[in-house]
């Protein structure tokens, strides 16, 4: 049997942070109770401490195990492994990323969807699929339904967006029930009369744009390989004071920018405040891949972005940690929906578990216009999660990511069951950085979100 780890320590910033893996509680411990939490974990008898401590040390170590212990006792600490008897939403479909156009006014250069293309011919979406997948989707049992505006470049089929998010809403409104829509755009096209169309759909919007204008424009290029930056800036600047908080400028890190926290600075001198930076995943080899000796820099990155986070005010995707409620439980150990609660629409009414398989025809599983042609393939998907994965058994952060993003697993592993390792270490860092952040907050604020466990009382440790 897997031996999975149930508490993860680490110190950063003068602060030893413990997380409870399976509930996801956190605690921070002075030294002495650092060190006297292994011993506590592996199963020794209290004795132990007279042995592995100074004599100065032994009240210390022995107030810092009765703490732990009842934290244990109260179901904070060495919690059993958590098991969830149906995944998020039941299983049932209820978010589509409808790619209504497979072309772009773009080429960038890290670019997964073959510039737009998805490795096919140019083509937009017509309405008589958006509406077949709308149905789709709307067949299901779930009670809030999402569609994201995806491509390619959506804007440059706006007339079927306008027409599929009307028709979106009054379906959802004649069942009764709620539907979320969302457009991912890189902006080069966003003039003043389509901000404006853009605004009256009311909508979330995902602009994609890179930092700083040198790296934005190594790797956002437009036809030719002309630079981007100029406009893409300037169309963003004059819509996002209209959208208030319904919008996130979506960047990607590359090999060219991994002082990407300048890329962040850059956007907060531009004004913005809520977007995510997240990393390229290419092929080895290429010159813009990430690798193994980038991740000590790349630590350093995050760290370095948890610590602006406290000084500046903004919101950054993945710093978002809900202690209050927590995440879905069921959700939590499977993480990603692809092939059961999402899947993506291709232009022809293809259906593929996600948008990064789009295209690739072992991975289509039906048509809108024509139903499920694999149902063996949805299954497979059905069953995905950190329990058909050994290595995320063995992982701390396994309840943060669910297992990880199936599409990077197969374009770097060939297998749905394996992780895409130096994804896992990004992530573990990422969550490492966002729990600091979220507990230097909480003692800023003097909360009892948090306690500080040893000698110090939580009060004192300001």
């Amino acid at each position: 049997m897997t031996q999975r780890p149930n508490y993860h320590l680490f110190s950063h910033g003068g602060l030893n942070i413990l997380l409870d893996v399976p509930t996801g509680a956190v605690h921070v411990l002075d030294d002495i109770a650092a060190r006297v939490l292994p011993y506590l974990a592996a199963g020794h008898e209290r004795e132990v401490l007279q042995t592995e401590f100074s004599a100065a040390e032994i009240a210390e170590a022995q107030l810092a195990w009765e703490q732990l212990q009842q934290l244990a006792d109260q179901g904070m600490l060495f919690n059993p492994e958590p098991h969830f008897n149906q995944r998020p939403g039941g299983g049932q479909l209820k978010a589509l990323c409808l790619h209504v156009a497979h072309d772009c006014d773009l080429r960038c250069r890290y670019c997964f969807a073959s510039t737009g293309s998805f490795g096919g011919t140019r083509s937009i979406m017509d309405f008589a699929t958006a509406k077949a997948a709308v149905d789709m989707l709307f067949s299901s049992s779930a009670r809030v339904y999402e569609i994201d505006f995806f491509g390619g470049e959506p804007l440059l089929n706006l007339d079927v967006v306008e027409e599929t998010a009307a028709y979106a809403r009054q379906q959802a409104q004649a069942l009764g029930k709620r539907v979320n829509l969302t457009l991912t755009t890189n902006g080069y096209s966003m003039n003043q009369k389509v901000r404006d169309r853009l605004v009256a759909l009311n909508l979330d919007i995902i602009l994609s744009h890179d930092g700083r204008e040198a790296v934005h424009n190594a790797t956002r290029v437009r036809p030719g390989g002309l630079p981007s930056y100029q406009e893409i800036t300037r169309n963003i600047l004059a819509l996002e004071p209209r959208l208030g908080e319904r919008y996130y400028v979506r960047g990607t890190y590359t090999a060219f920018n991994m002082d990407f926290v300048q890329d962040i600075r850059h956007w907060l001198d531009l004004g913005l405040r809520r977007f995510s930076m997240e990393p390229v995943v290419l092929p080895a080899g290429s010159e813009m891949a990430i690798t193994e000796k980038d991740l000590p820099r790349l630590q350093e990155q995050y760290w370095e972005l948890a610590e602006l986070a406290l000084e500046k005010p903004f919101t950054y995707f993945h710093f978002n940690i809900d202690w209050e409620r927590g995440q879905c439980g069921a959700r939590r150990a499977s993480g990603c929906g692809a092939g059961v609660e999402y899947a993506a629409v291709a232009p022809d009414g293809g259906i593929f578990p996600c948008h990064q398989f789009v295209g690739q025809d072992r991975w289509q599983i039906g048509n809108v216009h024509t139903g499920i042609s694999n149902a063996s393939l949805r299954e497979q998907f059905l069953n995905l999660g950190i329990e058909n994965k050994p290595v995320c058994q063995k992982c701390w952060a396994r309840f943060h990511c669910g297992g990880g993003c199936h599409a990077n697993a197969w374009w770097t592993n060939s297998s749905l069951e394996k992780p895409y390792e130096l994804g896992c270490q990004l992530l573990k860092m990422r969550t490492e950085a966002a729990i600091y952040l979220k507990v230097k907050q909480a003692l800023s604020q003097n909360s009892s979100e948090g306690d500080f466990h040893g000698k110090k009382e939580y009060k004192q440790a300001q």
